[in-house]
């Protein structure tokens, strides 16, 4: 019988196959895809094992895909795939040609199959030339782009394709196969004239070429810096500080400075701070003088940037002494040989800048090494800077307004040049009296108000100049307490899910083509590709491909987020179309399309990702659902690659244990259900036994629960006096704030006074909807397992709960439910990286059912992002303080709250080794001068 092969082919008869891994012989079928060698039956088995390493040392270079090229491996052998490989002869061909080259391009056969393999009937002389040209360049990305293109496109249409060239370093295909790439295009451009259709390739080949170049400059940007130094540089600065700090008070006690003059100095503004402050905005000027000259040089090399800031530079050189320099400079033993302040580097650069010499290698010889620990400088300046500003100097200790000499000059000379105008600086000044008008309110009500150090736009600009030098347009402003705390290294800007990406021409091209898919409908005449995509996402069928939920199984939803047996990735289910386009947007796959969403809506089917021990996105897989159970029906790696191949045995392995779906009896009606004849009790019927007990319940629980929406709508920004009822529809809007939006409104909200962290606490314990729940029957809880899902924060597994949940007081009660939990999760990620305003809220109104279960949760975890302090030896279970409390008393605080820690992400075992190992851990920041004796204390005379 015929060998079976991939595409398609069936092989002679008198041919035989034996597989590349193993040799064993192949006279029909086998494993799909596998890479086999073609040859006569009766071949000797030494020159089978011959070509089977030939063909094996390709495989290993190019993939398992090469193998369907039909390589000549000589002695009449040629590689093959068995029947069941993805893609077409075009990819095999591609992936040969990068093997093979120019010079064993003979090995693929005729010259002309071969570029009918590549490009069908468009692969004329004028388009074979060119594809010769790129081969023997290495220019893949044009080839396997006009191979791709070769069905939309003309011969001298491709032939302008085959003659693109990218940059050093650029890839616009850097993965992917044709064949998936050539549908994609088919689908995204066949509307369109053969001229659009190639217009819209090359703007999209320009913006993927612009986007990576992009990337590429970031990354060498940031490999520019060198931040080892930091922290030895952060030792230096601040002993100069130190020493700094010392010679003023000397100054001020006009004699020798003993051990009781320093006891009896008491710092003012005049005295001491004044000076303090000056000095540290010279040095952030400074190190935004030397960041801007870094980002300068990087864009437009050596001399062009120099020019661009060689004035900045010369207006901060010119604030100093010679002897403020040589101070500076002052070698100091065991610290690190870097100058103290970043100023001495500006007036070295500057000094060479002023002898008009040449901008050569020598000079570049001075440069380099001053850039790369700029970004050094200005981290150490900053954190210094918001150190000084917000736990150093006393509020009261500040004047009414107050200005800095050298910002005076740096602005009369340069200007306003960083990210943020003056009319949009809205941070109130750091003056006496709080709640003063910003600049920018100032500026508003008269346009000639002027600027003070005390607005603190000078630290925006070292904070838009730190962002700038590792690659970001500016900084961003995450709060401000005191001080504007500026996010300097934030997260890259992601798209909208579905929104087509132009990290590679693939990924864009399946984009557009998904949106397709949807029902999204493709313009008239796009001048760009951008245009293109802008009118595709605008398409309501788009907006309502985000909406869906997928209804999984409980028996196979429990290994959500658990290893997949034999590998060590992790299965992922989607059980919301967003998930879906998450997905979708990395691995350049159909997997949000129509016809998917509509199986796993109807239950039909599961949609699964696994991820490594990097989270990243392995294979896409489809389970269907059978009599007996549940089987792989498809499985793909990124751009529809083919995936590894124990990777699909064990997804398929583990497909086969899983359960059949089972009938979700909530949904049987009991008046369609005919009695049996024996007396067989009928079926339950969730909404008729449940649903009126709920509603009543959830009414009840609400009423006693509007305490806590008053402070939710408080938390919300709502302006409420005591008397007033919430407004439900204010848990809408905190339902959807993200993580980071939510972190911001609880800061907010403790800063303003308006709540405080014990209240807030309080009102989040309140769960109108579990209380619901408990108060029912517990034989409904029996009979209807599923209710205990509707407080768990995840899509709802079944239909008949999710109409249930749309009656207004339970959707009400389940809304606070989860919101309350939200609320918790953002204060302790507050707690666990110690923001200032928790801090402070901490700090001025503890209690035991907050500190506890927050310091439950900080102990067990073991990468908390702030400096702790043990309170008790290793392993001991009495805590220190007034009350005496034991951490395993059932009735004491501490065993109490683990409910509410557990709910925060701790973790009892991680609790356990970490207290065996070091103890009971507090955040060093929140603990008073008294230590934790005095906190407790305070936890337990706190009002409410």
């Amino acid at each position: 019988m015929a060998v079976l092969l991939a595409f398609g082919v069936v092989a002679e008869r008198n041919l035989r196959a034996w597989l590349v891994e193993t040799g064993a012989e192949i006279d029909h079928d086998g494993l799909e895809g596998a890479a086999v060698v073609l040859g006569d039956r009766d071949s000797d088995p030494a020159r089978i094992a011959i070509a089977r390493a030939d063909l094996a040392g390709l495989v290993e270079t190019g993939g398992i895909g090469i193998a369907g090229a039909g390589i000549d491996l000589g002695e009449g052998f040629v590689s093959a795939r068995l029947a069941g490989a993805t893609g077409d002869r075009r990819d095999a061909v591609l992936a040969a040609m990068r093997v093979l080259g120019v010079t064993g391009a003979w090995r693929l056969g005729e010259r002309g199959a071969t570029l009918v393999a590549l490009f069908g009937v468009t692969a004329t002389k004028p388009v074979g030339a060119a594809a010769e040209e790129a081969i023997a360049e290495q220019r893949w990305a044009a080839l396997e782009l006009a191979s791709a293109a070769a069905d939309i496109l003309g011969p001298e249409q491709l032939v302008r394709v085959l003659n693109l060239r990218p940059a050093d370093g650029i890839d616009p295909i850097p993965a992917g196969a044709p064949s998936v790439l050539a549908a994609n295009l088919r689908q995204t451009l066949e509307s369109f004239s053969r001229p659009r259709r190639l217009e819209l390739l090359l703007d999209l080949w320009e913006r993927v070429c612009a986007h990576q170049e992009g990337l590429l400059a970031r990354e060498r940007l940031i490999a520019s810096h060198d931040l080892t130094v930091l922290e030895p540089l952060d030792k230096r600065y601040r002993h100069f500080d130190q020493e700094t700090v010392v010679d003023l008070v000397h100054h001020d006690a006009r004699r020798e400075l003993d051990l009781l003059t320093a006891i009896r100095f008491r710092p003012t503004w005049r005295d001491l701070w004044k000076h303090c402050v000056e000095r540290l905005i010279e040095d952030a000027l400074a190190a935004t003088v030397l960041l801007r000259l870094t980002v300068a040089v990087h864009e437009s090399g050596v001399s062009a940037g120099v020019e661009r800031v060689r004035d900045e530079l010369a207006v901060v050189a010119g604030m100093f002494t010679g002897s403020q320099i040589k101070k500076a400079q002052r070698p100091v033993p065991k610290l690190i040989a870097l100058p103290a302040r970043p100023i001495v580097h500006v007036r070295e650069l500057n000094a060479r800048l002023r002898q008009q010499q040449p901008l050569d290698a020598a000079f570049e010889r001075l440069l380099r090494p001053r850039l790369r620990t700029a970004l050094a400088y200005g981290l150490t300046v900053h954190e210094a800077a918001k150190e000084l500003l917000v736990h150093g100097i006393p509020r009261d200790d500040y004047p009414d307004s107050w200005d800095s000499d050298a910002l005076r000059t740096w602005r009369t000379a340069v200007g306003h040049t960083g990210a943020c105008a003056p009319g949009a600086w809205d941070v109130e000044p750091l003056v006496r009296q709080r709640w003063q008008q910003s600049l920018a309110q100032r500026l508003a009500a008269d346009p000639a108000a002027t600027e003070q150090a005390s607005d603190l736009m000078w630290m925006g600009d070292l904070a838009d100049a730190i962002a700038r030098a590792r690659g970001h347009a500016a900084a961003e402003l995450n709060y401000e307490y005191i001080v504007p705390y500026h996010l300097t290294n934030p997260a890259l800007p992601q798209p909208e899910p579905l929104t087509p990406r132009v990290d590679s021409i693939p990924l864009a091209v399946a984009g557009t083509a998904q949106l397709l898919a949807l029902g999204a409908s493709s313009p008239a005449r796009p001048r760009d590709w951008n245009l293109l995509c802008a009118e595709l996402m605008a398409s309501g069928a788009v907006a309502r491909a985000l909406t869906g939920e997928f209804e999984i199984p409980e028996s196979v939803l429990v290994h959500d987020g658990t290893a997949l047996s034999g590998t060590a990735n992790r299965i992922q289910f989607a059980r919301t179309a967003t998930r879906l386009a998450e997905w979708s947007d990395y691995m350049g796959n159909c997997i949000a399309g129509p016809s998917y969403q509509d199986a796993a809506t109807r239950g039909r089917s599961i949609l699964l990702a696994l991820r490594d021990e990097n989270d990243v996105i392995q294979i896409n897989a489809e389970l269907r659902a059978r009599a007996d159970g549940w089987f792989v029906n498809e499985i793909a790696a990124r751009f529809n690659h083919d995936p590894d191949p124990a990777l699909r045995q064990a997804v398929q392995r583990w497909a086969s244990t899983l359960r059949a779906p089972e009938v979700d009896l909530d949904l049987v009606d009991v008046d369609l259900v005919e009695v049996p004849a024996r007396g067989r009790r009928p079926a339950s019927n969730l909404m008729r036994e449940a649903a009126p007990a709920l509603r009543d319940a959830a009414h009840t629980a609400l009423t006693d629960a509007q305490s806590a929406l008053r402070v939710l709508a408080v938390l919300a920004g709502e302006d409420l006096d005591p008397t007033s009822a919430a407004d439900p529809k204010v848990l809408t809007a905190l339902r959807r704030s993200t993580a980071d939006e939510l972190h911001a409104l609880c800061v907010k909200a403790l800063d303003s006074g308006r709540v405080t962290l014990p209240r807030l606490w309080q009102a989040t314990a309140i769960r109108p909807l579990a209380t619901a729940l408990s108060n029912l029957d517990p034989a409904l809880h029996t009979r209807h397992p599923r209710l205990r899902t509707l407080t768990v924060d995840e899509p709802i597994p079944s239909k008949t709960l999710r109409t249930l949940v749309k009656e207004p007081d339970l959707a009400t009660a389940r809304g606070t439910d989860l919101v309350a939990v939200r609320v918790r999760r953002a204060l302790a990620h507050l707690a666990r990286t110690s923001d200032p305003i928790f801090v402070q809220a901490v700090s001025t109104h503890p209690t035991p059912s907050v500190l506890c279960p927050l310091i439950l949760t900080i102990t067990s975890t073991p990468d908390v992002q702030t400096a702790t302090i043990a309170i008790t030896t290793p392993g001991a279970d009495a805590v220190p303080g007034f009350p005496a409390t034991s951490l395993s008393d059932p009735d004491g605080p501490w065993r109490q709250s683990w409910p509410a820690a557990i709910e925060l992400g701790a973790d009892e075992s991680h609790f356990a080794t970490r207290l065996a190992q070091s103890g009971l851990h507090v955040p060093a920041a929140w603990l008073p001068s008294g230590g934790w004796p005095v906190l407790w204390s305070r936890a337990h005379t706190t009002a409410i």
